[in-house]
C-alpha cells in the first residue's frame, strides 16, 4: 500500500515567501500574458507539492493582478484510503488559506473499464471534463495547474526515447485555451525548496518514487545519470530544443492554416472533407501536417497522431471506396473525389422551433431564422438541396421542432403521391451515408414537412391559394 506524509505548517497565508521566486512566476505570468484582470481562477489541486505550491503563490499575488482564486481537487479513487488523506489535506488547505474548494470523486479504475482507455489516460479525460464543467457552471475564466519546468524535460526527453516528430518537441504548452501554467519556468528543485523553507505541508505520492513506472524510471534514474555522466545542464539543452521548435512551429502551422482553406472543408456537423487531388499536389511534409491537423482537431484532446496512422491516411488518400478506423474513434472514409475525416459519435436532440425566434443549434451547428407573410416575394420554383425552404403556414399545424433523422422516418417528397422512407430517398438520390447522421428535418403536429438541405414534404408546398407563406432559413455556424 502506498502511503502519504505529511509535513507539519502554520497558517501558510502568513508565511514569508521567496520573492525571488515569486517575481519567476509573475515574469511567466506577464511574458505569456497568462493572467487578465478580474479573472476568476481555478487552481487544479491535488495535494502534491506542485500544486500547494501554485495555490499558495496564486493567493500571494492575487491582489496585484486582480483575480480571485478557487481550488478544485479530484479524487480519482486509485489509492483508496490515500485519495481520502489527499482530500481531507486539500479542505485543510483551503479552510487555512480561506479558499473556496470543489471537491469531486470517481472511481476512475471502474470508468476505465467502462471506456476500455488506460487508468491515465481516464483520470486525465475525466478531469478536464471537470475543469469545463466547473467553467461553464461558476463562470471561471482560467485553469492553472501545476505542470514546471522538469515535467517539461521529462515530457520532451520520454517523447525522443519513444519517438516523436518535430511536433512533440515542443512539449508542455504554457496554455491552452483556459489552461494555464504558471510554474512553467520553475524547477522542482525550487519549489520543494521553498515549500521546506517555509515549512509548508504536502501530500506525498509514494507511486511517483517507483520505477517500475516508465516514467519515474527517467526521472528517477535515467536523468540523474545523464546530469551526472555526460551533461549536467541536459534540462536547459532540452528546454532550449523545446523552445526553438516551438518557434519554427508557429511558423509552420500559419502555412499550414492558409493550406486549410484550400484544401479542407468542415460540415456543420464537424467532419472534415479533404480534397484528393488538391492534398495530394502538395509536398509531403505539408499534407502530413495537414492530415496531422485534421486528425488533432477531431480529437479535440490536442494528443499528436504518429506517423503509422498518418501512413495510412495517406495511402487512404490514393484510393478509392475504403474506410479505417483510427485511435481516438476517427473514422476515415474514401468518397471518389474526397477523403472524409469524424469521430463516431451518437447524438440526438430536439428544438421547438418559434415563429420568429432565432434557434442556436450546436451539433450539427446551424442558426434558423424563420418568419411568416402574407405574400411570397418569391418565384414559385421547385428547389431541392437548400437550406431555405418556404411553406404554406395554413396547412401546417403548430408546434414545430427541429430534430435529426431517426431510423423509419417517412415523409412524402415534393411530387410524390405516396410517403417514402427518408434512409431510402437519401439513398435514391445518391446522398452519402457518412453524411446522414447530420441531416436534420422539420415537423409539424402531423410530422415531417421539411427534409433540411434535400426536399420539402407535397402537403406544405405553396400554390396559387396560399395566402401565408412560411420562411425558414438555416445557416451553418
Amino acid at each position: 500500500m502506498i502511503n502519504n506524509r505529511f509535513y507539519s505548517t502554520k497558517s501558510c497565508q502568513l508565511l514569508s515567501y521567496s520573492m525571488q521566486l515569486i517575481s519567476k512566476v509573475k515574469n511567466t505570468l506577464n511574458e505569456y500574458n497568462l493572467l487578465n484582470r478580474h479573472d476568476s481562477v481555478l487552481v487544479a489541486l491535488s495535494g502534491g507539492p506542485d500544486s500547494v505550491y501554485l495555490l499558495i503563490v496564486l493567493d500571494k499575488i492575487k491582489n496585484v493582478y486582480g483575480i480571485t482564486i478557487s481550488a478544485v481537487h479530484i479524487n480519482h479513487n486509485i489509492r483508496k484510503s490515500e485519495s481520502l488523506k489527499e482530500e481531507r489535506f486539500c479542505r485543510k488547505l483551503c479552510n487555512e488559506l480561506g479558499i473556496e474548494l470543489f471537491v469531486v470523486s470517481e472511481d476512475i479504475p471502474a470508468l476505465a473499464k467502462i471506456s476500455k482507455t488506460g487508468i491515465e489516460e481516464t483520470a486525465r479525460n475525466f478531469r478536464l471534463g471537470v475543469y469545463e464543467k466547473l467553467c461553464l457552471e461558476f463562470s471561471f475564466t482560467k485553469v492553472a495547474t501545476g505542470h514546471h519546468r522538469d515535467d517539461r524535460v521529462e515530457t520532451i526527453l520520454f517523447r525522443i526515447i519513444r519517438g516523436t516528430g518535430r511536433t512533440g518537441l515542443t512539449g508542455i504548452p504554457v496554455k491552452r485555451e483556459k489552461l494555464i501554467r504558471p510554474l512553467f519556468d520553475i524547477s522542482k528543485a525550487e519549489i520543494m525548496n521553498s515549500l521546506k523553507r517555509h515549512g509548508i505541508k504536502y501530500c506525498i505520492d509514494k507511486s511517483n518514487l517507483k520505477n517500475e513506472f516508465n516514467r519515474n524510471y527517467l526521472r528517477n534514474k535515467i536523468l540523474p545519470l545523464i546530469r551526472k555522466n555526460i551533461n549536467s545542464g541536459v534540462d536547459n539543452a532540452i528546454i532550449n530544443l523545446s523552445e526553438t521548435s516551438t518557434e519554427e512551429e508557429l511558423f509552420l502551422n500559419n502555412l499550414v492554416e492558409k493550406e486549410l482553406k484550400k484544401v479542407i472543408f468542415q460540415t456543420p456537423g464537424g467532419k472534415l472533407i479533404i480534397h484528393r487531388k488538391k492534398i495530394l499536389k502538395l509536398d509531403l511534409w505539408l499534407r502530413r501536417r495537414l492530415l496531422r491537423h485534421c486528425m488533432i482537431m477531431l480529437s479535440g484532446q490536442n494528443v499528436t497522431p504518429d506517423r503509422e496512422v498518418i501512413e495510412r491516411l495517406e495511402n487512404l488518400i490514393k484510393k478509392s471506396g475504403d474506410q479505417v478506423s483510427l485511435p481516438g474513434r476517427i473514422q476515415a472514409v474514401s468518397l471518389d473525389k474526397n477523403l472524409v475525416l469524424y469521430k463516431r459519435q451518437h447524438r440526438k436532440f430536439r428544438k421547438e422551433l418559434k415563429i420568429g425566434k432565432k434557434v442556436e443549434i450546436g451539433w450539427p451547428s446551424f442558426t434558423v431564422n424563420s418568419s411568416v407573410s402574407d405574400k411570397f416575394k418569391g418565384k414559385l420554383v421547385k428547389k431541392r438541396k437548400a437550406y431555405k425552404g418556404y411553406f404554406d403556414y395554413k396547412k401546417l399545424i403548430l408546434p414545430f421542432e427541429i430534430r435529426l433523422v431517426n431510423k423509419g422516418d417517412r415523409f412524402q417528397p415534393l411530387g410524390m403521391k405516396g410517403k417514402k422512407k427518408i434512409g431510402d430517398y437519401l439513398t435514391d438520390t445518391k446522398f452519402p451515408v457518412v453524411f446522414r447522421d447530420e441531416v436534420l428535418v422539420v415537423s409539424d403536429k402531423n410530422g415531417i414537412f421539411w427534409l433540411v438541405g434535400h426536399e420539402i414534404d407535397d402537403r406544405a408546398k405553396i400554390d396559387k391559394n396560399s395566402k401565408e407563406v412560411l420562411k425558414i432559413e438555416f445557416h451553418g455556424r
